[in-house]
């Protein structure tokens, strides 16, 4: 089982994408106000918008630069994970596993794993099989069913 690839690029550039649109709200508010259209009245040129949007730009940019090389394309076997990252497979045990975790709120389920004598979290989704109660996730896939076996079989 494999983490969905789809969704994996969709939460690692997110951020990007949010960043260029903001910059691009920022242009066509200092280039062309008029073109933006504000409960029926056109728009004007105000130094505090584009600076708001351009701010925001900058923010969304610099979450994407820290939250980069957090996400990983996990597979699950029943004895080894192996992590797909920066280009790189990093094969493990469950045993080297501290930590498995559901990370609530995130549409689809998204799993923050944390190996023994590694100080970094890797981030991964599974398939977008879930249910979701007042934003409370709970995985149904078939990876989040193996993931719930092994941590309670290895007591993680």
């Amino acid at each position: 089982m494999e983490s969905n690839k789809t969704y994996h690029y969709l939460f690692n550039y997110s951020f990007v994408v949010i960043s260029v649109v903001l910059i691009l709200g920022a242009v066509v508010s200092w280039v062309s106000p008029e073109s933006i259209t504000v409960n029926g009245e056109p728009g004007k040129r105000d130094l505090l918008m584009t600076t708001i949007f351009a701010l925001l730009a900058i923010l969304a940019l610099l979450l994407f630069l820290l939250v980069r090389k957090k996400f990983a394309i996990v597979e699950l076997g029943n004895q080894t994970i192996k992590i797909k990252t920066n280009g790189q497979d990093k094969p493990i045990s469950w045993l080297e596993v501290e930590e498995i975790k559901l990370i609530q709120f995130v549409y689809p389920p998204l799993y923050k794993i944390k190996v023994k004598n590694d100080e970094s979290t890797i981030w991964f989704n599974t398939e977008p099989e879930f249910i979701s109660i007042s934003g409370f996730v709970r995985d149904t896939s078939e990876m989040g069913r193996l993931i719930n076996k092994k941590k309670r079989e290895l007591g993680i």
